[in-house]
This record gives structure tokens, sequence and C-alpha cells, in this order.
């Protein structure tokens, strides 16, 4: 009953958010067009583009789940989901205008449009929020909890407790542990581990069961499973093993079967597929608008010493694949037999070698890499699909065999031509804090941080910040 009455308001939510979309666009294209109302009424194109905003508000707010009662999601979620939705809608009519070539539309209305949808959609989803988080603290619209717990699970009961307006109440515990019973005594209802709790869900008022402890006891896990399947009851499992080695949990359906799948790496499918079109593109942007350059720098090189253009060496890639990572050739062509008489000069801690005044530099060299010039060709490695433009920089295989095993995180994402090493002072940086700076940009990763790196390092080029 609980479940069809959450499904029946979502859905008069989705619609009335729906409508609050369409009555946005309508009023801001009557402010827009106030001294010519009747003809923007009467018009085709206004009855598409109502039709365009009601079906695209529509698919939106189902997508985002902005329609659903989430008792968990906080204001400044609100506000961030909101403000992608309404973009994304605005970004669709502005294509629509290019399609449809129309005179009645505008871009400034557009944003206007925009603005205002945001502003009234956030006002009643907020004020939604604020008043079923008023009813709940009030004790109307709660969900009663029956906790089975150990004493690993006091971080948890702490959170329930803090947490009123989401509309949980904790009824009872069910626990062997001594250290919980001395601490929640005086606030919670603490049931004895041997307690009947079939008979317990018969003869009291229980929403939901939470199987809390941090060892898995199956026995006792499909007991509780069954008792809730046969009243109807929800039973929610929260191991301990949960919150181990900084793992986020996700439930999934992989060909018909749920799985829990923990992962520190990014996982938005949409925006990572996002990230590899922005990549193309930015990699045909740079070589059409650099390549007389380029070619000046291949010919510069190939005239300085005779030697090739290209230097191709062997790096690792996504999770331990090899390929060969592309650069204009900045040192002499042994080079890589002239480094082991030069390890005792190295300036740079870990596996990594990096020397300032380093002998193997060529001429031309230096000028490219002092303003990272020598990097271009791995534009091409972008177009194989080997590297990213921005992520953390592919080790050679030497190096990645000295690792530390927290180390080999750095492998976990795509490499990039630029990270946030190259552009928070480089060779100035030891390697434990590179490799904290390459962990925090796949903790962190969004296409707004790309963004901001790939600016950052067009700001170090132009200093010739590079050497």
């Amino acid at each position: 009953m609980l479940k069809e009455r959450e499904h029946v308001i979502s859905k008069l939510n989705q619609a009335m958010q729906t409508a609050i979309s369409v009555g946005a666009f309508a009023l801001s294209s009557m402010v827009y067009h106030f001294d010519r109302i009747d003809e923007l009424l009467a018009s085709r194109d206004f009855s598409i583009y109502i039709m365009l905003v009601g079906l695209s508000g529509w698919i939106a707010i189902d997508h985002s789940g902005l329609h659903r009662m989430n008792r968990e999601t906080n204001y400044y979620e609100l506000l961030y989901r909101y403000a992608k939705v309404t973009t994304i809608g605005s970004g669709l009519l502005c294509l629509a205008r290019v399609i449809l070539h129309t005179n009645w539309f505008n871009y400034e209305q557009i944003a206007l449009f925009a603005l205002l949808n945001f502003v009234l959609l956030y006002l009643f989803k907020a004020s939604f929020f604020g008043f079923m988080r008023l009813m709940r603290r009030k004790g109307f619209n709660t969900r009663q909890l029956l906790l089975v717990a150990d004493g690993s699970s006091r971080s948890f009961i702490d959170d329930l407790l803090k947490t009123k307006d989401w509309g949980y109440r904790i009824w009872g515990v069910v626990t062997a542990s001594r250290s919980l019973k001395k601490r929640y005594d005086h606030r919670l209802q603490m049931l004895d581990s041997k307690l009947q709790v079939d008979q317990l869900l018969d003869e009291t008022v229980i929403d939901e069961v939470i199987y809390a402890k941090s060892k898995l006891d199956y026995d006792e896990i499909n007991r509780l499973m069954l008792f809730c399947a046969e009243r109807g009851i929800v039973f929610r499992l929260r191991p301990g093993v949960i919150d181990r080695f900084g793992l986020k949990p996700k439930f999934t359906v992989f060909n018909n079967n749920p799985l829990v799948v923990f992962r520190n790496i990014p996982g938005n499918y949409l925006a990572l597929k996002v990230k590899r079109g922005i990549d193309i593109a930015v990699t045909l942007f740079a070589l059409m608008l650099f390549s007389p350059m380029l070619l000046m720098v291949a010919l510069a090189i190939k005239l300085d010493d005779g030697g090739p253009i290209f230097f191709v060496q062997e790096r690792v890639g996504l999770y331990g694949r090899r390929f060969g990572c592309m650069k204009f050739r900045t040192m002499v062509t042994n080079a890589e037999a002239l480094k082991s008489a030069l390890m005792a000069q190295n300036e740079q801690d870990g596996p990594v070698f990096k020397m300032k005044g380093d002998p193997r530099i060529t001429r031309i060299g230096k000028f490219l890499r002092k303003y990272s010039v020598d990097e271009f060709p791995q534009f091409l490695n972008v177009l194989k699909g080997d590297m990213s433009v921005v992520g953390p920089r592919p080790p050679i295989p030497n190096e990645v065999s000295q690792y530390r095993n927290n180390q080999n995180r750095r492998l976990s994402m795509k490499p990039g031509i630029t990270c946030l090493w190259q552009v928070s002072g480089r060779n100035n940086i030891d390697f434990d804090n590179w490799v904290r700076l390459d962990t925090k940009y796949i903790d962190n990763w969004s296409l707004r941080l790309d963004l901001m790196i790939i600016l950052k390092t067009v700001k170090v080029m132009v200093k010739g910040d590079g050497m």
C-alpha cells in the first residue's frame, strides 16, 4: 500500500513539475512578446514548442528522479539536479530553434525561460520537501524501523538519530552487544538477540527491518528475509563490508542476476562517453589549428641533428594496457642508452627519472619542453583511444614494476596528455604527491574538472612553465 501510494504521489509530482515547465515557457514567451500575444498563441511554432517543453520536461524529471519522494536528498543536491535538468532542456530548445528556423523564439527568450523554469521548479520542490520534513518531524508519514545490529552499528544508529526529518523512527534494536545496550538504553528500546522476531513483527507496527551487522550470518539473514517476505515488510541489508577501502557500493542487475558493485573510479557512463567525444573534438581542433606550427617543429627537429622526428616509447595505459606513446623527439637519439649513467643525478624520488639540465636534451628539445609542444603528437594516441586529453600521465613499464600497491590506482583511468600534476608545479612535486594528485583527480573527476585542467594547461604553455 505504501509503495502504491508513493508511486501515485510521484507521478502526480512529475505531472505538476511538467506543468510548471510548460507554464514557465508560456509565461516567458508572453513577457518577451507582450505586444504580440495573440499572434504568438495562434502560431504553429508556439504549439510545437509547448509540446516539446512538455515532453522533454516529463522525460527529464523522470530520468533525474526529481519526481520521487527521496527522503535523503538535501537542498544542495536538489539545486544541482534542477540546474542540470533546466540546462539540458534549454539546450534542446536551442537545437529545435536551429532545426525549425523559427522567428518567434530567440536565444534570449530561451535563456529567460531557463532561469524562470529553474527558479519555479526548485521553489516547488524545496517547498514540498520542507513541508514533508516538517510533517515527519511532527510524527506524520514516518517509517518504523527494527534494527538487527552489533557493536559496529554505532555510527549507523547515530546517523539515523540525527536525521529525524527523513521520517525514519527506530522502534527497537535487536542486539547482543553490551556496548550498544549501554549507549542507547536510555534512548531506544534495546531487545535481546534471542527474541522471536517473527512474533514481534506480528504484534508490532514495523515498516522496515534493517540488518546492520558487520559480519554476515546467512542463516540469520535468510530467516529475517523470510519473515519480511511473508508479511510484505521491507528488508534492508547493510553489512560492514560496505564501508571498506573507499569503494562506493551500487546495486545493479547483470544478466538478470542482482549484484552489488563496489567501485572507487568514475562510473557515470554517459559522462565518460561525453568525455570521449570531447577528446576527439579537442584533438581534431588542436591538430587543425596548430598543423602549420607542427610542420615547422618537425622540420626543425630534422635539421637540428638529422635524427627521427618522433620518439615512440612503450607506456602503460588503462589497467596495464601497453601502447606506443608518441612525442616529438627532444633528446639525442641514444638517450635511453645514456640514462643509466645519469641515474645518480636523478632529482625525483620514487620510480620516476627527472633531472634539470639533462645533457641528453637537444637545443630544439629545450624549447619544445619549455612550452610543452613535445606532447602534441599524443593527440594521435587520443584519436586511437589509448589516451585521453586529461588523465594521469602514462608511466613506462619499468616505473610501474616499482609501484607500491596503492600507486597502481593511477592506472584505473585512461592516461592523459595533461593532468593535475602538470598544472600544479610539475617537476617541483615529489612522486608521492604526484600520485596523490592523480588519486584526487580520479576521486573527484567531472567534465568540469577536465575543462579547468585544460584551461590551466593552456596558461602553463603560454607562460613556458613546462621544463
